[in-house]
């Protein structure tokens, strides 16, 4: 039985990917052929047949919508069309990598801790800059896409668990936010990779997390945002995720948000990351070419609902 390689942000114990195959139905003989019977779609479709693919990804996908082919296909095609309208934040990348000296993690801290919790993959986020004008939504989305596609390849588990810290967020952030490139993200993330997301924790909550809460209603699923839990602090979120799985800044045992910022930073530099963020810019359609249920991008990112911050 063959796994994905692994990979220093994404670690995950033999024992785990076992578990996690057995949580999700996989019988490997048959699920080799589900992959190659994904592949063999893939190429055959138009506007598809030109765009890189390869079986991790595959895997991945096929993991996440439980050995669903057709599930699966649909995440696959919708992923390609929604990055295609968005090369603000897909091809954007490719001149970011080719500087050592960029920083992307100037405002804020994201990583993912390596520890594995029930299965599930913790993402933490902590907005550092208090200053609303050194802010840059794309950035953020963009970081976020990037180390998504790393988890595509080489990740491994269930789903999602996110950790929201917004102890220096203002309204003068959220009036920063860039709504079209949030919508083409949310159809990415939501509608592309799909993940499951178990929880969403936002911690130093005031009266103003819920204005920061509003500004995703527009774009995601409902029952999303029936997931959502507000702590006042640190001491409140530790009990519902342990402190084995939280950075040291959240009072856990995992490195500091500013040592996984240093290891990121690192890390996409050399050619295991980065070799493989530039190929992933080619995870894209040709909308050109599609033979039918063709869509239309203005549609698609159409119009936005009333953004209610009151």
């Amino acid at each position: 039985m063959m796994y994905l390689e692994s990979h220093p942000f994404y670690p995950c114990t033999q024992a785990e990917k076992r578990a996690i195959r057995k949580e999700v139905g996989i019988k490997d003989g048959i699920f080799q052929e589900d992959i190659d019977a994904i592949l063999d779609w893939f190429y055959k479709e138009p506007h598809l047949a030109d765009a890189v693919i390869d079986r991790d990804y595959v895997e991945n996908m096929l993991v996440s919508t439980r050995c669903s082919r057709e599930k699966c296909k649909r995440k696959i095609d919708n992923f390609y069309r929604y990055r295609s309208y968005a090369p603000e934040l897909i091809q954007t990348r490719i001149e970011q990598l080719s500087n050592p000296d960029y920083d992307p993690w100037s405002f804020y801290r994201q990583a993912a801790i390596p520890k594995l919790f029930n299965g599930k993959r913790i993402s933490v986020f902590q907005l550092t800059d208090p200053n609303p004008s050194n802010f840059d939504s794309e950035v953020a989305l963009r970081n976020t896409i990037m180390l998504g596609d790393l988890r595509l390849k080489y990740d491994y588990m269930l789903g999602d668990i996110w950790i929201m810290d917004l102890l220096n967020a203002t309204i003068g952030h959220v009036l920063r936010v860039n709504l079209a490139l949030m919508q083409k993200f949310t159809h990415i993330v939501q509608d592309g990779i799909g993940w499951k997301l178990y929880e969403v924790h936002i911690v130093n909550a005031s009266s103003f997390s819920q204005h920061f809460v509003n500004l995703f209603k527009p774009f995601v699923k409902p029952k999303i945002m029936e997931r959502i839990r507000f702590h006042a602090n640190m001491e409140e979120l530790r009990e519902f995720i342990p402190k084995q799985y939280l950075p040291k800044d959240f009072g856990g045992d995992q490195p500091s948000l500013d040592e996984f910022k240093e290891l990121y930073r690192t890390e996409m530099q050399k050619p295991l990351s980065k070799d493989h963020l530039i190929k992933c810019c080619q995870q894209v359609s040709n909308e050109q070419k599609r033979n039918s249920d063709v869509y239309n991008e203005d549609f698609i990112m159409g119009s936005f609902k009333k953004l209610d911050i009151d």
